[in-house]
Protein backbone atom coordinates (compact mmCIF):
# COMPACT_ATOMS: atom_id res chain seq x y z
CA UNK A 1 0.00 0.00 0.00
CA UNK A 2 2.22 3.11 -1.53
CA UNK A 3 1.53 6.54 0.66
CA UNK A 4 -0.90 8.94 -2.00
CA UNK A 5 1.02 12.66 -3.27
CA UNK A 6 -1.68 14.06 -1.56
CA UNK A 7 -1.08 12.26 1.93
CA UNK A 8 2.56 13.51 2.05
CA UNK A 9 3.88 16.63 3.64
CA UNK A 10 5.43 19.10 1.21
CA UNK A 11 7.70 22.07 1.58
CA UNK A 12 9.31 24.21 -0.75
CA UNK A 13 13.05 24.28 -1.79
CA UNK A 14 15.18 26.44 -4.01
CA UNK A 15 16.71 24.62 -7.24
CA UNK A 16 19.86 26.06 -6.40
CA UNK A 17 19.80 23.81 -3.39
CA UNK A 18 20.01 20.67 -5.58
CA UNK A 19 21.41 21.64 -8.79
CA UNK A 20 24.35 23.44 -11.10
CA UNK A 21 22.97 25.49 -14.06
CA UNK A 22 24.86 25.32 -17.14
CA UNK A 23 23.04 26.98 -20.05
CA UNK A 24 22.67 25.36 -23.49
CA UNK A 25 25.05 26.41 -26.20
CA UNK A 26 24.10 25.06 -29.45
CA UNK A 27 22.72 28.61 -31.70
CA UNK A 28 23.50 28.25 -35.17
CA UNK A 29 20.99 25.68 -35.63
CA UNK A 30 21.49 25.42 -39.57
CA UNK A 31 25.08 24.49 -39.52
CA UNK A 32 24.58 21.18 -37.50
CA UNK A 33 25.00 18.02 -39.68
CA UNK A 34 22.96 15.00 -39.05
CA UNK A 35 24.12 12.10 -36.23
CA UNK A 36 23.02 10.57 -33.54
CA UNK A 37 23.65 13.05 -30.67
CA UNK A 38 20.23 14.04 -29.43
CA UNK A 39 19.89 18.09 -29.84
CA UNK A 40 17.46 18.74 -26.84
CA UNK A 41 15.49 22.30 -27.55
CA UNK A 42 12.63 24.16 -25.26
CA UNK A 43 9.95 21.63 -26.95
CA UNK A 44 6.54 20.94 -24.97
CA UNK A 45 7.38 17.12 -25.59
CA UNK A 46 9.32 14.47 -26.79
CA UNK A 47 11.79 15.28 -24.36
CA UNK A 48 12.43 18.26 -26.03
CA UNK A 49 14.12 16.21 -28.51
CA UNK A 50 14.45 18.27 -31.34
CA UNK A 51 16.34 16.16 -34.09
CA UNK A 52 19.55 14.08 -33.62
CA UNK A 53 23.42 15.78 -34.15
CA UNK A 54 27.21 15.03 -35.34
CA UNK A 55 29.18 16.68 -32.77
CA UNK A 56 30.58 20.09 -33.42
CA UNK A 57 32.99 22.33 -31.91
CA UNK A 58 30.77 23.07 -28.84
CA UNK A 59 31.02 20.88 -25.83
CA UNK A 60 28.02 18.01 -24.96
CA UNK A 61 26.62 17.71 -22.01
CA UNK A 62 26.74 14.46 -20.01
CA UNK A 63 23.34 12.43 -19.25
CA UNK A 64 21.71 11.52 -15.85
CA UNK A 65 20.20 14.97 -15.39
CA UNK A 66 17.56 17.35 -15.74
CA UNK A 67 16.93 19.84 -18.69
CA UNK A 68 14.99 23.13 -17.99
CA UNK A 69 13.45 25.01 -20.94
CA UNK A 70 13.99 28.45 -20.49
CA UNK A 71 11.11 29.81 -23.22
CA UNK A 72 10.19 28.43 -25.92
CA UNK A 73 6.18 27.69 -27.55
CA UNK A 74 4.64 26.67 -24.54
CA UNK A 75 7.19 24.82 -23.06
CA UNK A 76 8.47 27.36 -20.67
CA UNK A 77 9.49 25.97 -17.27
CA UNK A 78 8.91 22.43 -18.50
CA UNK A 79 11.67 19.93 -17.28
CA UNK A 80 12.95 16.68 -18.63
CA UNK A 81 15.56 13.39 -17.45
CA UNK A 82 17.73 13.01 -19.70
CA UNK A 83 19.40 9.82 -19.65
CA UNK A 84 22.31 9.99 -22.31
CA UNK A 85 25.16 12.73 -23.51
CA UNK A 86 23.03 15.57 -25.28
CA UNK A 87 23.89 18.78 -27.26
CA UNK A 88 21.55 21.22 -25.74
CA UNK A 89 20.34 24.91 -27.39
CA UNK A 90 20.62 27.97 -25.75
CA UNK A 91 17.22 28.21 -24.85
CA UNK A 92 17.77 25.13 -22.33
CA UNK A 93 19.62 24.90 -19.44
CA UNK A 94 21.03 22.15 -17.41
CA UNK A 95 20.47 21.37 -14.46
CA UNK A 96 23.49 19.05 -12.68
CA UNK A 97 22.64 17.25 -9.63
CA UNK A 98 25.16 18.49 -6.86
CA UNK A 99 24.08 15.26 -5.07
CA UNK A 100 23.69 11.50 -5.85
CA UNK A 101 20.48 11.00 -7.39
CA UNK A 102 18.53 8.10 -8.82
CA UNK A 103 16.92 8.29 -12.14
CA UNK A 104 13.86 8.12 -10.55
CA UNK A 105 14.59 10.70 -7.97
CA UNK A 106 15.01 13.14 -10.56
CA UNK A 107 12.25 11.83 -13.05
CA UNK A 108 10.03 12.82 -9.66
CA UNK A 109 11.92 16.21 -9.58
CA UNK A 110 11.52 16.86 -13.33
CA UNK A 111 7.59 17.20 -12.65
CA UNK A 112 7.49 18.95 -9.48
CA UNK A 113 9.44 21.54 -11.50
CA UNK A 114 7.24 21.38 -14.12
CA UNK A 115 4.39 22.07 -12.32
CA UNK A 116 5.36 25.51 -11.39
CA UNK A 117 5.31 26.28 -15.07
CA UNK A 118 2.54 28.42 -15.16
CA UNK A 119 4.61 30.75 -13.48
CA UNK A 120 6.59 31.32 -17.20
CA UNK A 121 5.71 31.73 -20.71
CA UNK A 122 3.76 34.30 -21.87
CA UNK A 123 6.94 36.20 -22.64
CA UNK A 124 8.57 35.60 -18.88
CA UNK A 125 10.96 33.64 -19.70
CA UNK A 126 13.84 31.98 -16.83
CA UNK A 127 16.45 34.02 -16.84
CA UNK A 128 19.28 33.32 -14.80
CA UNK A 129 18.31 35.52 -12.09
CA UNK A 130 15.17 33.97 -12.04
CA UNK A 131 16.70 30.28 -11.97
CA UNK A 132 18.49 31.27 -8.65
CA UNK A 133 15.18 32.06 -7.27
CA UNK A 134 13.15 29.52 -8.60
CA UNK A 135 11.23 27.54 -5.84
CA UNK A 136 9.54 23.93 -6.39
CA UNK A 137 7.85 21.92 -3.98
CA UNK A 138 8.67 18.54 -2.79
CA UNK A 139 7.47 16.08 -0.64
CA UNK A 140 9.22 15.84 2.53
CA UNK A 141 9.83 13.22 5.72
CA UNK A 142 9.81 13.75 9.73
CA UNK A 143 12.65 16.18 9.72
CA UNK A 144 11.76 18.56 6.87
CA UNK A 145 13.64 17.05 4.48
CA UNK A 146 13.19 15.83 1.03
CA UNK A 147 11.87 12.28 0.72
CA UNK A 148 14.25 10.36 -1.08
CA UNK A 149 12.98 7.09 -0.64
CA UNK A 150 9.08 7.96 -1.27
CA UNK A 151 10.14 9.72 -4.52
CA UNK A 152 11.56 6.87 -5.52
CA UNK A 153 9.21 4.22 -4.99
CA UNK A 154 6.74 6.47 -6.12
CA UNK A 155 8.27 6.36 -9.51
CA UNK A 156 9.06 2.94 -9.58
CA UNK A 157 5.89 2.25 -8.78
CA UNK A 158 4.09 4.68 -11.48
CA UNK A 159 7.00 2.92 -14.07
CA UNK A 160 6.03 -0.32 -13.08
CA UNK A 161 2.02 -0.05 -13.55
CA UNK A 162 3.21 1.65 -17.53
CA UNK A 163 5.22 -1.35 -18.47
CA UNK A 164 2.30 -3.87 -17.28
CA UNK A 165 -0.16 -1.89 -19.31
CA UNK A 166 2.74 -2.18 -22.06
CA UNK A 167 3.04 -5.83 -21.60
CA UNK A 168 -1.10 -6.28 -21.68
CA UNK A 169 -1.23 -4.92 -25.24
CA UNK A 170 1.43 -6.52 -26.69
CA UNK A 171 0.14 -10.01 -25.17
CA UNK A 172 -3.29 -8.64 -26.83
CA UNK A 173 -1.60 -7.75 -30.28
CA UNK A 174 0.20 -10.91 -30.26
CA UNK A 175 -2.86 -13.11 -29.64
CA UNK A 176 -4.92 -12.01 -32.43
CA UNK A 177 -1.82 -12.31 -34.90
CA UNK A 178 -0.89 -15.68 -33.81
CA UNK A 179 -4.29 -16.98 -33.35
CA UNK A 180 -4.32 -17.23 -29.76
CA UNK A 181 -0.58 -18.60 -29.58
CA UNK A 182 1.12 -16.96 -26.58
CA UNK A 183 4.24 -15.12 -27.78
Amino acid sequence: SMMKLRECKWNNFLLSDFFIFKKGNQNNMNSLNQGNIPLVSAKKNDNGYKSFINPNEKPLYEGHCLTLNNDGDGGAGLAYYQPVKMALDSHVTALIPKIEMSKYVLLFFAKCISMQRKLFGHGRSINSSRMRIFRFMLPVNDEDKPDYVFMEEYMKAIEKRLLNQYKNYIDSKCQKVMGGVIC
